[in-house]
């Protein structure tokens, strides 16, 4: 060997646990630090080389210095040493590294894979394998003659047994789960359970036994082991050799990765030396492969199968659609035709009522046929064929409707909706009815997902397009579900709730966009959402009012109408008040009871009055909440009967300020709804409702309950009357006794006083005793002549009692309710003056101001606290019926009833307005 150069003795790595290399005196190379003592030694096992030249005597010295204090296994040199030229060991270690990095990415690509499947399918078997093989991996780096491991991490010798045991652990484990179904039924769950402590108790034990306690603890979890594997390879065995594929790929894969495991564990405790070769893993992999390839072959066909079958199901779906609404069409249009014909024929003999009415029944029938294709709605989105009604529509009536339409779903909840649209806003140019489903929705969407706090509807224009947005405070989307939120049938689960088809943001979505406008959403988790979509503006047309919206609506239909049966129609306009109301002096006549009825289409109306009239109802119509209450206040009404679903005023906004002015029994009110859910019925009783009746409308039904709620009223008039009555005749006998003295006092000390005492008391007797009806009006001036009267024999009686007058002669023919001024005179007297009696005085003021006259009873006698006199008024306040029944009379007639100031020790003031 003189002369030549000789590379390169290479150290196994089953040196334990330290040792150094000198040749020929020289130290060429370490791994670790040997010592004689514990304390001066360090454990490493890394691979080194060294290359080195003969000396001239062509001899070689080599001594290993080694020593073990860390490893139970024996110490020194497990393996023979290699020698060989520099080029041979170079290429054999590039080969051995070239192999373990290709083994090693290979695993982790199919864990990585197999990764991705588990968490698209979230099935544990996908987990558990690829916890194999990451377990795997971990070892062979960590246990090859390279020690890659140790090199990439730079972690301890005894970190690299506690990983080792670590990674057996969980590859055992995982072995047992990915296999654990081929165990018959009864063995699964404990084996499981008793496995899962068992890992658990391995995991521990690793990271807190030294290294001196490896050993002992890998023998322990193969020992732990090897009974299920034995089982799980005999059941792979058996089913392999009955012919189920699967099995046999799974244990051929089982082998194949068992082969590799055997010679690792050969390397490990004999010290052998082989190079490492991937063919029985590449094997495995191949085999692992294909049973994955045919599991995603069945999968996917079954997923074609079931996709076909979905598309049939739907298909057959649309079809039932379409065939029920041809279906209810037929028969439909039979009764159409068939009308048409006996109006036809008989329309010279029949009276005006009888043609009026089979008119009725025609337009009702060419409606409900337009319904009919509201059915098809859905399949004509999805076809891109829907027609949308376009016309200008003001937006901020249109968001008070939908509003109220979505109150009751809120459910008590602590929840604000606001419309914050401008009424000067411009008009936008859509369907009003789609708008509405859009708004629905959106508002049902928001309350739905809101618990407390607020949701605000606005709008904008941008780039002469209107932007409307949806805000709330509720608990937002993340943004997993916000990727697939206008998707069909996505029903997102947020915060527990999960409810309905998951097609309301879906239909919303593509109303939008066929109105040419587009929609989004912005959210944050547990801070809210906003959606925001666009609509085109309507130019050059003014702003319309919700009757003018509804007309337009009503003479499309009758339009669609005449397309489809090719009949002339006459369009029939919005009725307003004065189309079929009888004048206001008929009630006076006839002495029928006197209906209101509210309603935004003019058909429903016309069915409504001919319905109620031939019951003897005087029945009057409107078409908005507003005339409705305008009509209150210029007459007298026994019953309204409202619509729920109208424009600008709802129903419900209706009754709730009808019953500011009257009670249940004084003006009952009677709600139409075509929504049967008792949350819908629930909101129109705590609006004030008495009752409510459904669409389609029962005639039998109705006339009774309008009946019953006619009889109510007449019933509370009966009752003021009898009050009014009462307090005509009311004359205490303490007050007529006391009269009769003083007149018979002054009989001696002064006749002219008397007589005047006599005349006045005459005049009180003669007003009191003069029977009106509670409906009836008397002039101020002959209420004053009361007045006058009974402060006369008052001041008579209490010569302390002083009286004021500030009365504008102006208004003394003003009329007003029999009664309304004397009692509260009489009251004053009685309850705050006469208490007080020094500088005791009561001012009658009366003064016209320019929407009317304030009448004002004033005294300074002892007053009373601000709960006292809130409570006067009210039912059972346990003050007697006078105020109270002067107050109900007012609101009856003018909206407003008596308004009462007091301050204790000042006075009171009671006044009212005409």
């Amino acid at each position: 060997m003189a002369g030549k150069r000789r590379p390169l003795e290479r150290l196994p790595p089953s040196a334990r646990t330290s040792s150094e290399l000198y040749i020929n005196g020289r130290r060429m190379a370490s791994s670790g630090r040997p010592a004689s003592t514990e304390q001066e030694y360090r454990a490493e096992n890394l691979p080194y080389t060294a290359t080195f030249m003969a000396d001239e005597q062509r001899t070689i010295e080599l001594v290993i210095q080694v020593a073990n204090y860390s490893d139970p296994r024996s110490g020194g040199l497990v393996r023979s040493l290699r020698f060989g030229t520099d080029e041979a060991i170079y290429r054999e270690r590039q080969l051995s590294l070239a192999t373990q990095y290709l083994i090693a990415a290979a695993l982790i690509m199919q864990a990585a894979y197999l990764i991705i499947f588990f968490m698209i399918e979230r099935k544990q078997f996908w987990l558990y394998f690829a916890l194999v093989i990451l377990s795997y991996t971990t070892i062979m780096l960590n246990s090859s003659d390279d020690k890659l491991l140790h090199q990439w991490l730079q972690i301890s010798y005894a970190w690299g047994y506690k990983i080792l045991c670590l990674s057996l652990t969980v590859l055992m484990y995982s072995l047992l789960r990915i296999t654990i179904d081929q165990m018959a039924a009864a063995w699964r769950v404990p084996v499981r359970r008793v496995y899962s402590v068992l890992a658990v108790i391995g995991i521990a034990a690793s990271i807190a036994l030294p290294p001196q306690s490896s050993d002992a603890l890998q023998y322990a979890i193969f020992l732990c082991a090897a009974p299920v594997i034995l089982i799980l390879t005999v059941s792979a065995l058996r089913k392999s050799v009955r012919g189920i594929t699967n099995s046999l790929l799974q244990f051929l894969a089982f082998l194949a990765f068992a082969n590799q495991i055997f010679w690792w564990l050969l390397l490990i405790y004999t010290g052998t030396k082989t190079m490492s070769y991937p063919f029985d893993l590449i094997l495995a992999m191949i085999l692992l492969s294909s049973i994955w390839i045919k599991r995603y072959y069945v999968m996917y066909t079954e997923q074609r199968e079931l996709a076909a079958k979905l598309e049939e199901i739907n298909r057959r779906k649309d079809e039932f659609l379409a065939n029920t609404s041809h279906e209810l069409r037929n028969p439909l249009h039979g009764m159409i035709s068939m009308s048409q014909v006996v109006l036809k024929r008989e329309r010279e003999i029949i009276s005006d009522t009888s043609i009026h009415e089979l008119d009725t029944i025609l337009k009702v029938g060419r409606r409900m046929s337009l319904m009919l294709h509201d059915l098809l709605d859905t399949e004509r989105l999805k076809d891109n064929s829907l027609r949308l009604q376009l016309t200008g529509v003001a937006l901020q009536p249109v968001v008070n409707g939908v509003i109220d339409m979505v109150r009751f779903i809120a459910d008590g909840k602590p929840i604000i909706l606001k419309n914050q649209v401008s009424e000067e806003f411009p008009n936008i140019l859509a369907d009003e009815n789609r708008l509405i489903q859009i708004l629905f929705n959106l508002l049902h969407n928001a309350v739905k997902f809101t618990h407390q706090g607020e949701i605000v509807v606005g709008a904008h224009t941008e780039k002469n397009r209107a932007v409307i947005t949806v805000s709330d405070t509720g608990v937002g989307i993340d943004k997993e579900i916000l990727l697939r939120i206008f998707e069909p049938y996505e029903q997102a689960a947020i915060n527990g709730y999960k409810g309905g088809f998951g097609l309301g943001l879906s239909i919303c979505k593509q109303l939008v966009e066929i109105h040419g406008g587009s929609i989004e959403v912005h959210s944050v988790p547990n801070q809210g959402s906003r959606f925001i979509f666009t609509m085109a503006l309507e130019h050059g047309v003014e702003a319309k009012g919700a009757g003018a919206q509804t007309a337009f609506a009503s003479l499309v239909s009758v339009q669609k109408a005449n397309q489809e049966y090719g009949k002339p129609i006459d369009y029939v306009p919005t009725i307003n008040a004065e189309t079929v109301q009888a004048q206001p002096t008929a009630r006076n006549m006839t002495g029928r009871p006197r209906i209101l009825a509210v309603d935004d289409d003019s058909l429903n109306l016309k069915v409504l009055v001919s319905l109620l009239s031939v019951d003897a109802y005087e029945v009057t119509t409107v078409t908005s909440g507003d005339d409705a209450l305008a009509m209150l206040l210029k007459q007298s009404w026994d019953l309204v009967i409202t619509d729920i679903m109208m424009p600008r005023m709802t129903g419900y906004e209706l009754t709730r300020r009808i019953r500011e002015r009257y009670t249940m029994s004084d003006l009952p009110v009677l709600v139409l709804t075509a929504r049967t859910r008792p949350e819908d019925i629930e909101q129109g009783f705590l609006a004030g409702a008495n009752d409510y009746v459904t669409k389609p409308v029962n005639a039998r039904e109705l006339r009774v309950r309008v009946q019953a709620l006619t009889e109510l009223t007449g019933s509370s008039r009966e009752r003021i009357r009898m009050e009014v009555a009462w307090l005509q005749a009311q004359i205490e006998p303490h007050f007529f006794f006391n009269t009769l003295n003083s007149i018979a006092a002054l009989h001696a000390v002064d006749p002219g006083q008397m007589l005047l005492l006599i005349e006045h008391l005459a005049n009180y007797l003669r007003e009191k005793f003069k029977f009106q009806s509670v409906g009836d009006l008397v002039s101020l001036r002959d209420e004053l002549k009361l007045v006058r009267s009974y402060l006369f024999i008052e001041q008579t009686r209490f010569d302390w009692l002083r009286v004021e007058w500030e009365i504008e002669e102006e208004g003394l023919e003003l009329r007003i309710p029999p009664y309304s001024i004397q009692p509260l005179v009489e009251n004053a007297i009685r309850h705050g003056l006469i208490r007080r009696r020094e500088n005791a005085t009561v001012r009658i003021k009366i003064a016209k101001q320019e929407d009317g006259v304030v009448i004002s009873v004033i005294d300074n006698g002892i007053g009373m606290e601000k709960e006292k006199a809130d409570v006067l008024l009210k039912s059972g306040a346990g003050q007697g019926i006078a105020l109270r029944n002067i107050d109900l009379r007012l609101n009856r007639l003018y909206g407003a009833g008596l308004n009462i100031v007091s301050e204790p020790g000042v006075g009171t003031t009671v006044s009212f307005k005409i």
